[in-house]
């Protein structure tokens, strides 16, 4: 829970709100903090810390905050031509995907408040006292609250996934890359004479270029 909380702060996913200069109605519709924790293969306990986007469904259609996905049809096609062309093909996810999208949407900036309580503010707060201590306050039975103001697109938020996306989909384009008319979640781009394919499932990606050299440019950058 700590390596997760120091990674968020690190990583400037929020910062902390004027409890005083919140209005009720932001701190009614503050969303709450979850701390989920698994154990992996190797059985390392990994935590991740996930904003409530419950309480956004009130007013925000599924439609306005959905994510574009790649089409069964567009994996199989492009699996067919990578093994035909003989391509070399890389599957890979961004790490921290999310918390690396700044929330804006559609060009404008999203502005959403979270609470964090109890033992969580507690260990933020004893991570970086010097910036959480003064905006915490208590409730009637003594736990610790602090608001924070979102930066990043963090997990669980319902338009998370769609700012990836438009975050991912500038990025490509910005490298010359050209999405397919008939789906938004391919791309292709000439390089050095062949045909370099992109395709994605939010932050999952299939990379293919029949110069194992250009898949492996890529990766790093």
């Amino acid at each position: 829970v700590k390596g997760e909380l120091s990674q968020i702060h690190h990583r400037n996913v929020f910062r902390p709100a004027d409890p005083h200069q919140l209005t009720w109605k932001q701190k009614e519709e503050a969303l709450e903090s979850h701390m989920f924790l698994e154990e992996k293969r190797n059985v390392d306990i990994k935590g991740r810390i996930v904003a409530g986007g419950n309480k956004q469904r009130e007013h925000t259609e599924k439609k306005e905050a959905s994510s574009p996905t790649s089409h069964i049809e567009s994996i199989f096609c492009t699996a067919t031509i990578d093994a035909m062309e003989n391509r070399d093909v890389a599957i890979l996810d961004i790490p921290n995907a999310f918390v690396q999208t700044d929330l804006i949407k559609d060009g404008k900036e999203v502005k959403i408040i979270m609470v964090i309580r109890g033992r969580l503010a507690d260990i933020l707060i004893r991570i970086a006292p010097q910036v959480y201590k003064k905006y915490a306050t208590t409730d009637k039975h003594g736990n610790t609250i602090l608001y924070v103001k979102l930066l990043k697109a963090l997990y669980g938020l319902m338009e998370a996934s769609l700012m990836f996306y438009q975050k991912l989909l500038k990025d490509l384009e910005e490298k010359g890359f050209k999405t397919n008319p008939y789906d938004p979640c391919v791309a292709n781009e000439e390089v050095n004479g062949s045909q370099f394919t992109i395709v994605w499932h939010v932050d999952d990606l299939k990379l293919s270029h029949k110069d194992p050299e250009v898949v492996s440019e890529m990766i790093i950058i």
